[in-house]
């Protein structure tokens, strides 16, 4: 089931009622602290420090994996707390990089051994740690090939959302990851996944990080990947793959809103030079589907919300290149539930070949 954003990040928040142990537990030699709170805070952590902190991943990792299903979410909100949320803002980027360093390699082993609910879970908390290894250690889990598991992937690709606004993680190692998620993208089976990477890629779009942090870079990155992927889907929908429908009528808005939010000209014209033919292919995609589509009134509703949004941003981007498109309130959802294919024929001759024109060129 698509997770929705609300649900992404409760689950990710900590929960301070529920995150620590109450009693002192040991873990070999060492005593596992209920908490990791004043380590956090340190840029100078000591051999002892390290040692308490090897001690509460052990104990916590080892909740995670044999725990029941009421013990898994505490373990992970605990491997959570210091790194993610309000405590995020604590954790010194010393503290940060030992802690990945100790607690990667036990999230590696259990994406590749445990159950799904344990492979969820270490995505989820790979997502909260900031570092590069974090970004490294998802992005080895994107594909099919190399993560068979469709539920794994959909929070393997929502849980990159987090690692972009933090500043630990490297512009180098940003860049690389989008650029393969993109492609993961393009030939991604399941739409309840590509719905989550194209979310991680809107967020991209308009990451905040600033001059130093690469944000413009990555900015172009984003929208490249965005609309090579927005093609393929309408190609995938033109070729008889009705899915994509779920996966495009949410996204259109999401970009349209991502061009809204932009001042800069050579930005907005270069988003617009490239949506506006991949979104004008949506006409024949949904034509070439008609009779199909006509079988399922939810679908229909879909496709004729799509191709509303898919206007209305048409008009937008070309009437800023051109100041020539007027503004439509277009009323396909009607037309195609009522199996009326005349609105759409039209709209397809209208706006089909816009992108053919000099402005786009």
């Amino acid at each position: 089931m698509q997770p929705s954003r609300v649900l992404f990040h409760r689950i990710l928040t900590p929960v301070a009622a529920t995150l620590l142990a109450t009693s002192v537990v040991s873990v070999g030699d060492v005593t596992a602290p209920t908490s990791l709170a004043s380590i956090a805070k340190k840029d100078d952590i000591t051999l002892a420090d390290k040692d308490s902190m090897v001690a509460f991943i052990d104990l916590h990792v080892s909740r995670l994996e044999s725990g029941d299903a009421a013990e898994r979410p505490k373990a992970r909100q605990a491997l959570l707390a210091s790194v993610y949320g309000i405590s995020s803002r604590r954790a010194t980027p010393l503290f940060r990089e030992l802690y990945a360093e100790q607690l990667i390699p036990k999230l590696k082993t259990i994406m590749a051994e445990s159950d799904t609910p344990q492979r969820i879970a270490a995505a989820q908390i790979a997502g909260g740690l900031g570092t590069d290894s974090a970004v490294s250690l998802l992005m080895r889990h994107i594909t099919p090939h190399e993560q068979p598991d469709d539920a794994v992937r959909v929070w393997t690709a929502a849980s990159l959302r987090p690692l972009i606004v933090q500043i630990n993680v490297t512009p180098s190692r940003l860049n690389r990851s989008i650029g393969t998620l993109g492609q993961a993208a393009l030939v991604e089976p399941d739409w309840p996944v590509l719905r989550q990477q194209l979310e991680t890629l809107a967020a991209a779009t308009s990451n905040q990080r600033g001059e130093e942090g690469g944000q413009a870079n990555l900015m172009t990155l984003a929208r490249e990947q965005q609309t090579a992927v927005l093609t393929r889907l309408i190609e995938r929908l033109k070729d008889g793959e009705l899915d994509m429908l779920l996966v495009i009528e949410p996204h259109i808005r999401r970009i349209q809103q991502q061009f809204l939010d932009q001042n800069d000209v050579d930005t907005l014209r270069a988003q617009a030079r490239k949506t506006v033919p991949a979104v004008s292919g949506l006409y024949e995609a949904i034509l070439a589907n008609w009779d199909t589509i006509q079988e399922d009134q939810r679908r229909a509703r879909i496709a004729g919300r799509a191709l509303q949004k898919a206007e209305i941003m048409i008009v937008l981007m070309d009437n800023y290149l051109t100041k020539q498109s007027n503004s439509t309130a277009p009323k396909y959802e009607d037309a195609i539930v009522s199996n009326n294919r005349a609105p759409i024929e039209a709209g397809k001759t209208k706006w089909a070949t816009l992108g053919d024109g000099p402005a786009y060129r």
